[in-house]
């Protein structure tokens, strides 16, 4: 009785190291290296597309002039925006998938908790897995650049989550990469009502 006594408190020791000391020494140890990771895949798919597609700012915008010359219209084109989008989901969806596959290395000495240790001893492969549906946002800045000039930039915010699965525990790391798309100097007064109260537009693609 006494002895199996002492094996549930020696169990229940292990158990309460493991989830109160080991785990954050882990996620710590892990996170940045997840989060470079995930953020420079998700930036090698956009430059891929970029460069496939070959788009310029007219293929994305349109600004349209009344009959006296002022700018009356400035709209994006979501047909091709929306495509562009998904283009961007489907490569950077192969280049996650990847990183998932080859996935980090940790040092045993990570596993210890003690913070000394961490990064030493041989290394442990670990797998990643992205979880959830990768999200998109497009965002339409303006910025004065002179008389009657106006900078619109148009940008893509891409957000991924991708996790560290381990025995009993995972850890989830979000990020998000921001890529100009294009831009453009725009010649001619631009509407109040196209700038917003923080001179940018937020688009969301279907994706």
């Amino acid at each position: 009785m006494v002895a199996l006594s002492l094996c549930l408190l020696f169990l229940l020791f292990i158990l309460l190291y493991f989830f109160c000391v080991i785990n954050p020494v882990v996620t710590e140890a892990t996170w940045a290296s997840i989060y470079s990771l995930s953020t420079s895949a998700v930036s090698d798919a956009v430059y891929d597309v970029i460069s496939e597609q070959n788009l310029t700012y007219d293929d994305l915008v349109n600004v349209e002039e009344d009959a006296n010359g002022k700018i009356s219209l400035i709209s994006v084109n979501t047909v091709v925006v929306n495509q562009l989008a998904r283009r961007f989901y489907q490569v950077a969806q192969v280049y996650l998938d990847r990183m998932g596959d080859n996935g980090i290395d940790i040092a045993l000495g990570t596993f210890t908790g003690l913070p000394f240790l961490v990064g030493i001893g041989p290394k442990i492969n670990i797998k990643l897995v992205q979880i959830g549906a990768m999200t998109s946002t497009f965002t339409s800045s303006f910025h004065s650049a002179g008389i009657n000039q106006t900078n619109h930039s148009l940008y893509i915010n891409l957000y991924a989550s991708v996790s560290l699965i381990l025995p009993a525990y995972h850890s989830t790391v979000d990020s998000v990469t921001e890529f100009l798309v294009a831009e453009s100097i725009i010649n001619g007064e631009v509407p109040d009502v196209y700038l917003g109260s923080n001179n940018t537009i937020q688009l969301v693609p279907q994706t």
